[in-house]
């Protein structure tokens, strides 16, 4: 184990001092002495390239120390929380950098999220502060009188540059920034590799957004193996970022990587398939970090004769998928792809390396083991067990579900004020006395040679256009609309698209006309698009275990075919914005693809 951490290491070649970091140990490194000795280094280097403007190393690190220094005069110190809302734009890095240099824990929310989820986002953080972009500030404001904050309680917003009124209750950043030094801030107990960086959210698989601690030891890690081992990423490299940075892929994949590699960040605010690869080519962007549905939205573009002509020479993520692998690499003529999974909780990162279409890496990594593929009974959800009690295993073929080793290497920090959700996460004695796993809730199927492949997500979570979503958290959304005794939500497969999208399951109260354009509205509103059921069955009864649990896992492969369902079936018309009945033909135009979802 330790040669593998030490081949990890070395990926990130000439930074001195960390080739023989072994990052399972508190070490005084952390995101703010990474830059700092990377400013030394290649100061007048671009960091940053956004829309038409450039920043140096110097210049975004002396910007980060004024944001340091500003909020550790307004008493915020190590250990505490600041909310931080921004779309991608450089102020959104520097003010994280700037946190990071003293410790203060930016908890990195959705900025999908909407309502009562928003709330519960917010309030999970238990922040000192909270900092919008000026474009998040309307959306704040309808939920502000919920938010609950700690002193002194806050509410800043940086204006990116733009002259704004703001309510008396706000304070706006830019004239409080310019009285601040721009020299690194000094603390009297250096940060270590083993203190909080920031709080990224996730379903966790159930219920509510929770804030998923993530150390410096974890950005490190990531920025090392995933840029320096896997990428072979340089200072010379140019990686374009188009994932929002709230996200893991952005903030601690496509981030890291830069920073760690001495490498330059080319920013977008949002994705544009069409925008694409003029970008990859404005910007000379030799690495790009993807989402699958993201691959599929380019490959779905009309062929041009320089789809080939860009100077992209590796990817790097998740989602894949191996029926259009090898056609999306021909077309685009782009040299490496490589697909990794990895939790936002940070356990269980597989890589594969080779490029082998269709799998998502091999259980064992640089000499350490990852995980095991479990065999799991998808009616009773639940392992199954040998007779002396442990966890059997699958063998090459069969489809399990995916634990993931927790140890020094690989931990699992929790959730921020959710222990019991953290304790859902993690089973004991697995497949030995002593032993400690992630329940990850995802189904794979193990091939020779140790390969795996994603199948399919368990529980009460479901993946689309890149988002996890929370069945729990929408339905509890839905019911606030009344009208029916029961909302049981989940996810269904829809011919060439990744993950799966939303469908409910209503069961009416007795006499309930339902108003469809008035639910439709309702859902428009609470839900942001990934999140919407596009799908509604009507169901007679409730569908419930004998312990009142919620069946999904037989509707789900029931789906959502109107000439198997007797029961009435309705879509989401997306140019209309309503709901309308499902019929056999609209299904085989959505199967075909003739209907947007």
């Amino acid at each position: 184990m330790t040669r593998g951490i030490e081949r990890l290491v070395s990926g990130l070649r000439g930074f001195a001092g960390v080739r023989r970091l072994k990052l399972n140990k508190a070490r005084p490194i952390s995101l703010g002495s990474i830059l700092e000795k990377q400013t030394r280094k290649r100061g007048d280097k671009v960091l940053i390239l956004f829309e038409d403007r450039q920043l140096t190393y110097r210049q975004f690190n002396s910007a980060a120390n004024r944001y340091a220094h500003f909020f550790r005069s307004q008493g915020l110190g190590r250990g505490d929380t600041v909310i931080l809302m921004m779309d991608n734009r450089p102020e959104y890095l520097i003010i994280h950098a700037g946190l990071a240099k003293i410790g203060v824990v930016p908890a990195l929310v959705n900025l999908h999220i909407r309502g009562r989820a928003l709330v519960h986002a917010c309030n999970a953080a238990a922040a000192r502060a909270v900092v919008l972009g000026h474009e998040c500030l309307s959306e704040y404001q309808r939920i502000a009188s919920a938010v609950v904050l700690q002193q002194p309680g806050t509410v800043f917003v940086e204006s990116e540059a733009q002259a704004q009124p703001l309510p008396e209750n706000l304070v706006g950043l830019t004239p409080l920034l310019a009285r601040q030094p721009d020299s690194n801030p000094v603390l009297l107990t250096p940060l270590t590799s083993k203190d909080t960086l920031e709080y990224c959210y996730t379903s966790g698989t159930t219920g509510w957004p929770k804030a998923t601690e993530v150390l410096h030891h974890k950005w490190i890690q990531i920025g090392l193996g995933a840029g320096g081992f896997c990428m072979r990423a340089t200072s010379r490299d140019v990686l374009y970022c188009c994932i929002p940075l709230y996200h893991n892929s952005g903030i601690n994949m496509a981030w890291s990587i830069t920073i760690m590699n001495g490498a330059t960040l080319a920013l977008r605010r949002k994705f544009s398939a069409t925008g694409f690869w003029g970008d990859i080519r404005r910007y000379g962007a030799t690495l790009f970090i993807y989402v699958g549905e993201l691959c599929r939205y380019l490959y779905n573009q009309p062929e041009r004769p320089d789809d080939c002509k860009h100077p992209l020479r590796c990817i790097l993520g998740t989602g894949m998928r191996g029926d259009y692998w090898e056609r999306f690499q021909r077309r685009f003529g782009i040299k490496h792809i490589i697909e990794v999974y990895g939790t936002t909780e940070g356990v269980g990162a597989l890589t594969n390396t080779r490029g082998v279409p269709g799998m998502i890496g091999r259980l064992s990594s640089a000499g350490m083991r990852i995980g095991e593929i479990a065999v799991f009974d998808n009616e009773k959800e639940i392992l199954v067990r040998h007779s002396n009690g442990f966890v059997k295993k699958c063998r090459p073929g069969e489809t399990g579900m995916f634990l993931a080793r927790i140890n020094d290497i690989s931990p699992f920090s929790g959730y921020r004020n959710s222990p019991e959700a953290t304790a859902d996460r993690i089973i004991r004695d697995v497949f030995r006395t002593g032993d400690c796993y992630f329940v990850s809730n995802d189904l794979m199927q193990l091939h020779d040679k140790d390969y795996i492949s994603f199948v399919d997500r368990l529980g009460d979570s479901f993946r689309w256009k890149g988002e996890l979503v929370s069945t729990n958290e929408v339905a509890d959304i839905l019911n606030h609309f009344g009208g029916f005794e029961d909302s049981n939500v989940y996810g269904v497969k829809v011919n060439g698209c990744e993950g799966r999208v939303g469908m409910v399951a209503l069961t009416l109260r007795e006499g309930t006309n339902m108003d469809w354009d008035r639910f439709a509205a309702y859902v428009t509103d609470s839900l942001p698009p990934y999140a919407r059921p596009s799908f509604i069955r009507i169901r007679s009864e409730m569908d419930m275990t004998s312990s009142f649990k919620q069946c999904k896992y037989v509707l789900q492969k029931q789906g959502f075919d109107p000439g198997l369902i007797p029961d009435p079936l309705y879509f989401f018309d997306s140019e209309k914005k309503t709901y309308l009945p499902l019929t056999r033909e609209g299904f085989l135009r959505i199967q075909a693809g003739q209907l947007r979802l």
